[in-house]
């Protein structure tokens, strides 16, 4: 895998030791795409342990999957950090290795040799849960030749990608402006409640930063689409039919879903695809709280992004070239200047927030979109 000047990894291939075998042509899940016609069932879940549910991104869904999974036997695959902060995939066989598995990392996983140490598992018998973004999912299976019956496949919906490149210039520019090595990344840190998704990074002198998309140059280049790879913007693997067995995603309208109050400690949106997925999520159903929601509505409120691809910014090329040749903050100020205004907005929420003022203006907001939910029941059962 090569990096471009972007920092996104592509398949280098030495045309002295190439056989024209084609099979790279034909495992590849962009060339032979697969379509989906079983039925899709949504859910909103949580996971009763709040303390995860807390160092979770919404509402602990995957743990609440892998915890069980790693009870039977099986052992886990998700993305954490390597020893330099960057994005790679990690095999977890007991519960306590699944906390940097959790929470979103909006950054291009690095596979390595995951995919060939899943096939020699599988063909040992062992079992495998494999989590990952749908493109991943896909290629695992293509590499595989078919879906194995001791694998269990959960996705999650993906806005897109940036690049390891990028990555790495925005630790290395940490590090340097805090004079610390990074040791901790959350990139939606419930600082302020679910529904304020905030930057926190934690550095080796015990001392962290916090930083919406507002005033953090990593969030920023990601929340207004700067960053990711360039496929992103036409996914192929959009759509409510997956190959995995369950899908999962943010659910941030879930007053306007359910019609009760939101606590504001967040929730999972959950997609079930196959009859592997419902005896999954049946299976934990003791451990989780379980809403079921009509699919077509879950994804309408919560998931634009589930058969959506995000649009380019339109000086997304622009940033990346200045990117490639200086510290990701410069390259921001350059394209998208964080100003003052921001640093003063940022600063004055995290006043509101511990004055209280904040929680009563989210309270006020439910309240209102549970009278809306009740308005809407009432004139259905009148019609």
């Amino acid at each position: 895998m090569v990096p471009d000047r972007e920092g996104f990894l592509y398949p280098g291939v030495d045309m002295d030791k190439c056989v024209s075998c084609g099979l790279c042509e034909k495992v590849c899940p962009i060339l032979h795409r697969e379509h989906h016609e079983e039925k899709t069932e949504g859910y909103i879940i949580r996971y009763k342990d709040e303390k995860i549910v807390e160092e979770s991104t919404s509402g602990g869904a995957f743990t609440a999957f892998a915890t069980y999974l790693l009870s039977k036997g099986y052992v886990v695959y998700g993305a954490g950090y390597g020893k330099e902060m960057q994005v790679v995939y990690k095999m977890a066989s007991k519960p306590e290795e699944l906390h940097e598995m959790r929470g979103s990392k909006f950054v291009q996983s690095t596979l390595g040799n995951t995919f060939r140490t899943i096939k020699k598992q599988l063909k040992e018998s062992k079992k495998v849960l494999f989590t990952g973004t749908p493109c991943q999912v896909s290629g695992l299976i293509r590499y595989l030749g078919s879906k194995p019956e001791t694998l269990i496949c959960i996705d999650f919906v993906c806005r897109g990608v940036p690049s390891p490149g990028l990555w790495k210039n925005y630790v290395t520019m940490m590090e340097k402006k805090y004079n610390a090595k990074m040791v901790g990344a959350r990139f939606k840190h419930k600082t302020y409640g679910y529904h304020a998704t905030t930057m926190k990074i934690d550095f080796a002198n015990g001392k962290s930063w916090y930083g919406s998309g507002r005033v953090d140059p990593m969030m920023k280049a990601f929340v207004s689409e700067m960053a990711s790879r360039p496929s992103c913007h036409a996914c192929a693997f959009k759509g409510a039919g997956r190959q995995s067995d369950i899908t999962m995603f943010d659910c941030y309208e879930f007053s306007k879903l359910t019609g009760m109050e939101d606590d504001g400690k967040g929730y999972s949106s959950v997609l079930v695809h196959s009859q592997t997925g419902k005896k999954l999520l049946h299976a934990v159903e003791g451990d989780v709280c379980k809403i079921p929601v009509p699919t077509d509505r879950l994804i309408h409120e919560n998931g634009i992004m589930v058969c959506n691809s995000a649009r380019p910014h339109e000086k997304r090329n622009v940033f990346y070239d200045a990117a490639s040749v200086m510290s990701i903050d410069k390259a921001i100020q350059k394209i998208a200047p964080i100003t003052i205004r921001d640093y003063i907005i940022e600063k004055a929420k995290r006043i509101i927030f511990l004055t209280g003022t904040m929680k009563y203006i989210r309270k006020l907001k439910k309240k209102q979109n549970v009278k809306i939910v009740k308005q809407e029941r009432q004139s259905g059962e009148q019609l």
